[in-house]
């Protein structure tokens, strides 16, 4: 479990500092989203049917003809030109070659017009105007065929009519006698009425089938809205799917880049890589009061007594009394760490000094609850301007104890044991006052009456901390876990080494917080 909440953490504090890539990401799956519905746009199916009235199939004439002729009729020329002719935006040759299926079924005497388009509204009226404009086009068709067949029956028969009568006159004016001639009229007139009967009866047969089959083809179901696209490229919502997949894309490259840019998560890593000791590692936690601190039986308030006694056997071995405390940027919590660790050790019996040495932005009086009127920028002020020189000396520093009285500036505080000199307000610069040659005099005065003196310097951005390091016996560097990556303390490590200053050890705060 707790190494799902650690997870969880570093995570969290990998989008909060990659949050603009999470940002990119989404736009760009906004974009590749639009890019691939115009390249693959979602098509809609409409089908229309038509059918062959099925007691066509009784018919005698050869009018009406088999349903897989007229299924070929909807792509023709007639018909497409007519439909087409209202969707100007569709290109025929890609819309019979792609768009359009006919599928005809012998056994029902139908047929299938099947349109497929990106517009679901206009896939289901071209179905229909298809479907429609065939019936309507080939029944017209049909019964001007049966009309015509019609007309050529009646004409027929009033030809042979004619022929008739006519052999009749002549049957009537030849002699009884001559009964060669009279059999050969009496043959042809029977032949005439043969042929004419027949006639009669084709003609009775079209007009009954052109009753019946005047208009055979009909629109057996017409084409409906599609809800949904037909294709499974269409039913995919790229834009949405893309926006996630290229999220979830930039959260594996956030977590890559966190693995590769040496984030501190935990101490072991930090101590491995970069050689030093690591005092104290303090998890994040809301902030409490020194004095409060003291009486505490919490996860933290063990972690700052095995600091304190991690710090303590370090500073004994190095027989070290003066400790200043730095971080690598401001905000690291170094007077929060100054001012627990003063309590602890003052609670151990041992006479404790601080030094808030931060005179850009001073802390420590508040968490000590102490006034910070007069403080260590008036103590280097007044020590600038009673600087003297006697006859015989080298120039340099008055007696800080005979002529400023640094006691006036030492503070109790609420801990048995605890004392400290706020960082007051300075008139100067605090970086010239820092490097004064008097500082190095505070410093070894401040040493004498008590055990240990702890120092909190400004961060390392300021340039009179590397002075401040140098003057102390030891030096400890506060990594805020959340913001300093192991690359920058090794860094730092080495920058500290080239001014000649000997980092001791580190303090890792804030471990285990969400951002």
């Amino acid at each position: 479990m707790r190494k799902v909440d650690t997870s969880a953490k570093l995570l969290v504090r990998g989008l909060a500092r990659w949050w603009w890539l999470l940002v990119v990401s989404a736009i760009g799956g906004f974009l590749v989203g639009k890019v691939l519905l115009v390249l693959l746009p979602p098509t809609y199916q409409s089908t229309a049917v038509v059918q062959l009235s099925t007691q066509t199939r009784t018919s005698q004439a050869q009018i009406i003809q088999p349903v897989a002729a007229y299924s070929t009729l909807v792509t023709s020329d007639p018909v497409l030109d007519t439909v087409l002719a209202n969707y100007p935006g569709i290109d025929r040759q890609t819309f019979v070659a792609k768009q359009i299926v006919i599928t005809p079924d012998a056994p029902s005497q139908s047929f299938q017009i099947q349109v497929t388009l990106p517009n679901a509204h206009m896939a289901a009226d071209i179905a229909n105007g298809l479907a429609r404009t065939l019936v309507n086009q080939q029944n017209a068709y049909i019964k001007s065929q049966y009309d015509a067949s019609i007309k050529l029956a009646n004409s027929h028969i009033a030809d042979e009519q004619r022929a008739i009568d006519r052999l009749n006159q002549q049957y009537a004016a030849t002699a009884p006698t001559n009964t060669i001639v009279l059999a050969q009229l009496d043959s042809q007139i029977q032949q005439q009425r043969n042929l004419q009967n027949t006639d009669v009866l084709n003609l009775q047969s079209l007009t009954t089938e052109a009753a019946l089959f005047s208009s055979p083809l009909s629109i057996a179901q017409s084409a409906t809205v599609a809800t949904k696209p037909s294709s499974f490229l269409g039913q995919i919502p790229f834009i949405p799917v893309m926006i996630a997949l290229l999220v979830l894309l930039g959260i594996v490259a956030i977590g890559l880049l966190e693995q590769n840019a040496g984030r501190i998560n935990g101490t072991y890593d930090l101590q491995r890589k970069v050689a030093l000791p690591v005092v104290g590692s303090l998890r994040w936690t809301t902030p409490v009061s020194p004095l409060e601190l003291c009486e505490e039986q919490t996860a933290f308030a063990e972690d700052c007594r095995v600091m304190m006694a991690d710090m303590l056997f370090l500073a004994e071995e190095a027989k070290a009394r003066l400790i200043t405390l730095t971080s690598i940027r401001a905000g690291a919590g170094t007077s929060s760490i100054i001012a627990y660790l003063g309590a602890l050790l003052a609670q151990s019996q041992r006479r404790v000094l601080l030094v808030d040495a931060n005179l850009y932005c001073p802390t420590l009086h508040e968490q000590l609850d102490v006034a910070n009127e007069a403080g260590l920028a008036m103590l280097l002020e007044e020590a600038r301007k009673a600087r003297v020189t006697t006859a015989g000396v080298k120039p340099g520093t008055v007696d800080l104890v005979d002529h400023l009285m640094v006691d006036r500036f030492v503070r109790p505080t609420a801990v048995p044991n605890l004392y400290m000199i706020p960082a007051g307000e300075p008139d100067e610069n605090p970086g010239d006052l820092l490097s004064m040659p008097e500082m190095r005099d505070v410093l070894q005065w401040a040493i004498s009456p008590g055990d240990l003196v702890l120092v909190d310097s400004p961060s390392l951005e300021h340039g009179d901390a590397h002075v401040l390091s140098a003057m102390s016996d030891q030096t400890l560097v506060v990594v805020d876990a959340t913001r300093d990556s192991i690359k920058q303390v090794e860094h730092t490590k080495e920058d500290l080494a080239h001014t000649g200053v000997k980092l001791s050890g580190l303090i890792v705060n804030k471990l285990g917080r969400w951002i």
